[in-house]
């Protein structure tokens, strides 16, 4: 009797054989990033399961179609974690969705991207191979790191089967403080925050009004509000206390995000220049410490793209609202790195039968 592995291996291989696309798919949370899928699905929902999990060494290998609700499940009961808070985006999100899509939570900046915590993988290539990269250990230096090469790939270089990721232990307290400012100011703060040693874990800018986390033991966060007392006199704050904040921030579940203009994902070093170029009808929500921008827009997306590429920036048109679909949705590549693009797809996926199009219509 076949495992769900070498189901979905001979899938892959089947439709290898016959030249025909395919869709890989899981929880459906994130069917709206990306361009449209195409092809005969191919679900990773058959092969579920926490394979190894080692709370003392904060380690965790599970497959690629088990919910990341029963990851994190397993982790609370440990008083653990997952360092980059993974969105959910309401639906039932799996771990090598979360892996595939590659998108981060609040905590970004201060604890881990996605890719960062990614240890070793095993995934099918193109040809129906099955591929390890890294391993269990996080002194496993051996080689190219391609396990991370395939975070953030969309599913565009072969199916992620397994996973082996590092885990870190849930702090025991958290506050959230509510700083009035301007964005102008907004980072400096966060930037001052953090030399002083104080333990920032997210924070988020909207209007004139910055939230921060502060996250750590319970004597630290005790002490907080007499440290901001005393040092942070120059600038109005309170006790932040409006419950699943940043779980809600997290999943686009605040009002900001629920709207029927195009959402667009933004990084850009030009803050200053960012704001002065969208409209007076735009919204922008700052999170990572001013390092990403949700930009709430009916602008061109050509407009944007224009504007990020003079930048040195990188624009994902997200979702779309009600928007004509746009031809474009992820910022177009220059020539050379297109051509990386491109031959990284034809070494892993020599025939193009994953996801062709879907981050890319170059690929």
């Amino acid at each position: 009797m076949q495992d769900s592995a070498h189901i979905l291996q001979e899938m892959v291989r089947q439709a290898c054989a016959d030249k025909r696309t395919l869709a890989i798919c899981g929880g459906h949370s994130k069917d709206f990033y990306g361009h449209p899928l195409a092809g005969d699905r191919l679900d990773t929902t058959i092969h579920q399961g926490i394979i190894e999990y080692t709370p003392s060494e904060l380690v965790l290998t599970a497959r690629a179609g088990t919910p990341l609700k029963t990851i994190e499940e397993t982790l609370t009961a440990n008083g653990q974690m997952l360092p980059c808070e993974p969105p959910y985006f309401a639906g039932e999100a799996t771990f090598g969705g979360m892996l595939a899509a590659g998108l981060s939570g609040p905590s970004r900046p201060y604890r881990a991207a996605v890719q960062d915590t990614v240890l070793g993988c095993v995934i099918l290539n193109g040809k129906g191979e099955l591929l390890r990269f890294g391993g269990k250990v996080m002194k496993n230096v051996a080689g190219y790191d391609l396990s991370r090469l395939m975070v953030g790939s969309l599913g565009c270089l072969g199916v992620i089967v397994e996973a082996t990721v590092k885990v870190v232990p849930k702090p025991p307290a958290e506050k959230s403080v509510a700083f009035m400012i301007d964005s102008a100011n907004a980072t400096a703060l966060i930037n001052n925050l953090r030399r002083e040693g104080l333990p920032v874990t997210a924070s988020a800018h909207t209007g004139e009004q910055l939230l921060v986390r502060f996250s750590a033991g319970a004597l630290e966060i005790n002490a907080l509000e007499k440290h901001l007392e005393t040092g942070y006199r120059f600038v109005d704050w309170q006790v932040f206390q409006e419950a699943g904040y940043w779980q809600r921030l997290r999943d686009h579940e605040l009002p900001f995000f629920n709207t029927e203009k195009a959402i667009w994902r933004l990084s850009t070093p030009c803050l200053a220049e960012l704001t002065a170029f969208i409209g007076t009808d735009d919204a922008l929500l700052s999170e990572w410490g001013g390092a990403l921008h949700w930009l709430t827009t009916t602008r061109d997306p050509d407009s944007i793209f224009a504007f990020m590429a003079i930048c040195e920036g990188h624009a994902t048109l997200f979702r779309q609202g009600d928007s004509p679909r746009a031809a474009r949705l992820f910022q177009p590549l220059p020539a050379i790195q297109l051509q990386w693009h491109r031959n990284l797809k034809k070494a892993f996926d020599p025939a193009g039968i994953f996801n062709p199009g879907h981050m890319h219509t170059e690929f």
